[in-house]
């Protein structure tokens, strides 16, 4: 599993796929079971890579037709009920044969649109079969409008039945227009409901209606008594059969389209699965232009390095409180990366940020940053301090450990691993001891693994990298007057990522926060002491 559910949500991809957006039914579908690419399938993601690519020039030379494409996907329903009954040569209702006319006539309009566009002379695949055949069944008459009838043309038999309704139909017209006339005189009037209302005042209209035979009681109100025409027997006994046969023989043409329509199941799921592809393809370029993203190189070494990348779930939130985001450069060589810097410095961010773009690259998602280049991996892992399991009885640290230890066993696995506070959930002495081994033993195996940590003599080891924040190391406090708040301390936090010396310590902005926040001087000189710098250097 390349990730579990939990660590795909802790990476926020699940943000990234919300602001995909697609406009169809079967586009939701291609996104939802969209899977991430395995490293023998480099080749393969380099190919969609160019697709997308292409696409996101369409998006500037082909604005008109790409809106179009957009405004034709919002009528395209989800058919697969209805594919079905087709393929178990169910007989399809008046509304499915609708249905399907409108979703083929949808389907031709989407393949003149990709025409105009030149998409199959791009390189672009899933273009649609043809359609016209589905069309020309259920459109018999060639009228090009979307509604559906049973169209007499589809039956001698049929035209004839609706013939002698007709005919029928106009004896009832013509005996109306009679009684019409003879109420008229009366002054008596036939609603549009059929109802003619009497005042029971009007004792000699109820009279009249009391004795015309062509008229009968129905009820009556208050102040009214109401009556209707009475219908002709035999004309009412030939219509309910003429009603039946026409019933019948439309049972028949629909078992006959049904069966007519089998023969291009396969084109129209075909087509359908096409739409979802395009669908979901142009979501993704969208985005990727929206989010001003860009196509990483790949690799399957090992080697991820990102330049001015972007978590766009934070973007997303500092955004909103008109704070600004800065991006962050990172190469990752080594077999272990740390990133070390103090609390609210943005390590976690930023190995989020590394993360997901990671992520998003198997997902054939463009990134958002100015370059990268990204490795393939088997998995991605990421703890971030989330692994509590109140169930079994675990603290945080168990419950991290457990699947740390977990990982650590798919040994004939390339993997990506992320730890955010590596042991932050024991005692400081043996957090330090197991954070050393472990780093020791990852920087052993054949995993890439990427750690934040807060303790000090980590960062000399063997085949370790050391990244850190550069945090509030080049800020003079002492030219700063006012308020001294959290909002002024981060914006003077420089959240960028800085290679060090693997022998240089972790820098105590711990310290320099505290004083900035008004700790008494003579604790941040006693802290300063106990560091192990008497002048306080």
């Amino acid at each position: 599993m390349f990730l579990s559910e939990k660590q795909y949500k802790d990476l926020d991809l699940d943000f990234i796929f919300e602001r995909i957006k697609v406009e169809t039914p079967y586009g939701e579908l291609e996104k939802r079971g969209a899977l991430p690419f395995k490293r023998s399938e480099l080749s393969s993601l380099e190919q969609v890579f160019d697709v997308l690519e292409k696409v996101m020039v369409l998006l500037e030379d082909k604005r008109y037709e790409i809106l179009e494409l957009k405004s034709i996907f919002k009528n395209i329903k989800q058919l697969s009920s209805t594919y079905e009954r087709i393929e178990m040569e169910e007989v399809l209702s008046v509304t499915e044969l609708f249905e399907i006319k409108v979703m083929a006539m949808l389907m031709k309009q989407i393949s003149g649109v990709l025409d105009r566009m030149g998409w199959v002379k791009r390189g672009l695949r899933d273009a649609l079969e043809p359609v016209d055949e589905v069309i020309h069944i259920l459109d018999p008459e060639r009228t090009g409008t979307q509604s559906f009838y049973i169209y007499d043309k589809y039956s001698e038999t049929l035209r004839g039945i609706r013939k002698a309704i007709k005919a029928q139909e106009l004896r009832v017209h013509e005996q109306t227009e009679i009684i019409k006339q003879t109420l008229d005189a009366k002054a008596l009037k036939i609603k549009n409901n059929g109802d003619i209302q009497i005042q029971k005042s009007a004792r000699e209209q109820l009279a009249f209606a009391a004795s015309y035979e062509k008229i009968e009681y129905q009820s009556e109100m208050p102040t009214t008594v109401i009556y209707r025409i009475k219908q002709d027997p035999a004309i009412k006994e030939t219509l309910e059969r003429l009603t039946i046969k026409e019933e019948e023989e439309e049972y028949l043409i629909r078992t006959e389209l049904s069966s007519a329509l089998k023969a291009h199941l396969e084109c129209l799921v075909e087509n359908a699965n096409r739409i979802g592809r395009l669908d979901y393809l142009l979501a993704r370029a969208t985005f990727s232009k929206a989010f001003d993203c860009t196509r990483p190189k790949l690799n399957c070494e090992g080697k991820v390095s990102i330049k001015s990348g972007r978590h766009l779930k934070v973007a997303n939130r500092l955004a909103l409180e008109k704070k600004r985001y800065t991006p962050i450069d990172v190469k990752i060589n080594e077999k272990v990366t740390l990133i070390t810097g103090a609390n609210m410095g943005g390590k976690t961010v930023s190995l989020k940020m590394i993360g997901l773009l990671v992520a998003m690259a198997h997902y054939g998602i463009f990134l958002p940053c100015e370059s990268a280049e990204i490795s393939l991996f088997d998995f991605v892992f990421i703890s971030v301090g989330d692994s509590q399991s109140i169930d079994m009885g675990l603290s945080t640290f168990g419950g991290e450990i457990r699947e740390i230890a977990k990982v650590l066993k798919r040994t004939d696995q390339h993997g990506f691993i992320l730890i955010d506070e590596l042991a932050r959930g024991t005692n400081p002495l043996e957090g330090y001891a197991i954070s050393k081994a472990l780093i020791e033993h990852l920087a052993e195996s054949g995993l890439i693994t990427v750690i934040t940590t807060h303790y000090d003599g980590l960062t000399n080891l063997k085949n370790v990298d050391h990244y850190q924040v550069k945090g509030l190391s080049e800020v003079d406090f002492s030219h700063l007057a006012g308020e001294k708040s959290m909002k002024l301390l981060h914006e003077l936090m420089d959240y960028r990522l800085v290679r060090v010396n693997q022998l240089k310590e972790i820098p105590k902005d711990a310290i320099r926060i505290s004083e900035f926040m008004g700790l008494e001087h003579k604790i941040i000189e006693k802290a300063k002491v106990i560091l192990g710098g008497s002048n306080g250097e």
